[in-house]
């Protein structure tokens, strides 16, 4: 059999154990080691070494405390008061809940990394208080979406984590590269939705003139972002002054969290007992879909399938500008029907060579592949954020509303990805003036 056969077929059973519901892990494993079987038996040696070295990655520590942090900042309440300092201080103006969600959610994304916690905490606290002032069920849902996938480029992003391991990259440079492109789509978001609300008021009426604060009254709410202001200098403070490390770094944050609920008087059995639960979970997801990765992608390069995906790939026509392209098309199909962690553990090892080949900088690369991310995050008919939206939405929320809601997000976040691919300095300026 070819080897061009194999490559084929090797896909083709892979996304057809995703179509029929197959675990990521598994329909990756699974094709892996059935492959090997068949083809090169010598290549399941990559199994047990998958299994035994994969977790034991040092950077990989990063992810539960960073979870964990977030997790302990979700379920303690401190986001309803950082809600409701923004409610205060900009709910008078044209679409102002709408925006104040994009920008809680933007400081959610500097806490936690991941994006269903801003998601689903704004979901929740969100949603209904612009219900209750006549906010356009369009604008409503949509402002949570796109700010809740902003978790996946601010950083602490734990996407561009796993990224960097796979890549060879550094954390703390891919961090600063996020930061930049993260605030321009947050600005993007703000602005469309102040624009749309204004001269469309239907949209997102500012609130009634009984409803308006005092200048005391503003002051005072805006305590309530203090935790959040905190974390954010300790975490990326300290990796970007060259303090600590982006483990220790995300050590320090948990460890912050976890004082700050003291202090605050928020830290219960069950916020410690929910927050060490979902951390657990979220890391054992990614753990097992690192490992199949991993076997997946050490069989394909056993089988020879990397060297001849590469070739092909580079004598492709319209040189360095149309394979990127294409990688970017690959990455926002893959979107619709895997999720990011599995698209960074698949793609990731497989778009590096050509990268190293094409000389392109690792860090601007994965800018473009983390914003891509994010925009398939918000692409039907799967987007992992429109299922999280609508699991904690009312049930007279249909999914033609939460299809229908993302569209001018969508092309925002497109205006994004262009920007920066157009214009790499976005994304490359503070990891070079801080190098």
């Amino acid at each position: 059999m070819s080897i061009e056969l194999i490559t084929l077929l090797y896909f083709v059973c892979l996304f057809g154990a995703l179509f029929l519901g197959l675990p990521v892990t598994f329909a990756l494993g699974g094709t892996a080691v059935v492959f090997a079987a068949m083809v090169e038996p010598r290549a399941l040696l990559a199994v047990p070494s998958a299994f035994y070295s994969t977790p034991w990655n040092s950077i990989l520590v990063t992810v539960p405390l960073f979870l964990f942090m977030g997790s302990l900042i979700r379920y303690s309440g401190i986001a309803d008061a950082a809600y409701e300092a923004v409610y205060k201080l900009i709910g008078h103006i044209p679409g102002g809940l709408a925006i104040g969600t994009v920008q809680v959610s933007t400081i959610f994304a500097a806490v936690t990394g991941i994006t269903p916690p801003a998601t689903i905490t704004m979901g929740q606290i969100a949603y209904p208080s612009m219900m209750k002032y006549g906010y356009n069920r369009q604008i409503a849902i949509g402002a949570i979406g796109a700010g809740g996938a902003l978790g996946a480029l601010i950083p602490p992003s734990v996407p561009f984590i796993f990224y960097g391991l796979l890549a060879n990259a550094s954390i703390g440079k891919l961090f600063l590269a996020g930061l930049l492109p993260g605030l321009m789509l947050a600005t993007f978001y703000t602005i469309y939705i102040w624009l749309r609300c204004k001269y469309q008021p239907v949209m997102g009426p500012a609130l009634p003139a009984d409803q308006k604060f005092s200048r005391s009254e503003k002051m005072r709410s805006l305590l309530g972002i203090w935790p959040f202001i905190l974390l954010i200098f300790i975490v990326l403070g300290a990796i970007w002054g060259g303090i600590a490390t982006p483990s220790e770094a995300a050590a320090f944050g948990a460890t912050s969290a976890l004082l700050i609920n003291m202090a605050n008087g928020r830290l219960t059995l069950k916020v410690f007992k929910d927050s060490l639960s979902t951390t657990v979970k979220l890391t054992g997801m990614g753990l097992w879909i690192l490992i199949g990765a991993s076997i997946f992608l050490n069989i394909f390069n056993t089988l020879g399938s990397q060297d001849l995906i590469t070739e092909m790939v580079l004598a492709m026509p319209g040189g360095t500008t149309g394979i990127l392209l294409l990688m970017m098309l690959i990455i926002l199909m893959l979107g619709m029907v895997m999720d990011d962690w599995a698209i960074i553990m698949l793609c990731t090892p497989l778009f590096l060579p050509i990268i190293e080949a094409l000389n392109v900088d690792k860090i601007w690369f994965g800018v473009l592949f983390i914003v891509n991310i994010q925009i398939a995050y918000l692409t039907p008919p799967f987007g992992f954020v429109l299922f999280w939206i609508k699991s904690i939405l009312p049930k007279d929320v249909g999914w033609s509303d939460v299809y229908g809601s993302v569209g001018p997000f969508v092309m925002l976040q497109l205006l994004g990805l262009g920007l920066v691919f157009l214009f790499p300095e976005i994304a490359t300026w503070l990891p070079e003036l801080f190098d």
